[in-house]
């Protein structure tokens, strides 16, 4: 499977990939609990926001869109278990699905 690069990368696909990776690299091996990444709101409520900015400006939507509505249910003071579960997720699904480096 090829990465697919984003209209707004065209013609700088080697930089969008090695920026992907490292993105992907850069995400937690695991994941706190909900109830620990719930009693440590300031922490989790950083990571969630700069791993939103990251997946937006690299057009990762899934994970953006993810992390933009764990991220309202933090700033309403009711982390969202479910929608945490979501942003794990798509995270780790986002490590697993790309291809091996050519």
């Amino acid at each position: 499977m090829a990465i697919v690069t984003p209209e707004k990368f065209k013609g700088k696909e080697a930089f969008y990939e090695k920026m992907l990776r490292l993105f992907a690299s850069s995400l937690p091996e695991s994941w706190p609990s909900f109830d620990a990444a719930a009693a440590d709101l300031e922490n989790i409520k950083v990571q969630v926001h700069t791993i939103k900015g990251t997946a937006g400006n690299l057009d990762v939507t899934e994970v953006h869109q993810c992390a933009l509505q764990f991220e309202a249910s933090v700033r309403n003071g009711q982390p969202d278990k479910f929608l945490y579960a979501m942003f794990v997720d798509a995270c780790n699904d986002l490590k697993t699905s790309l291809p091996p480096p050519e």
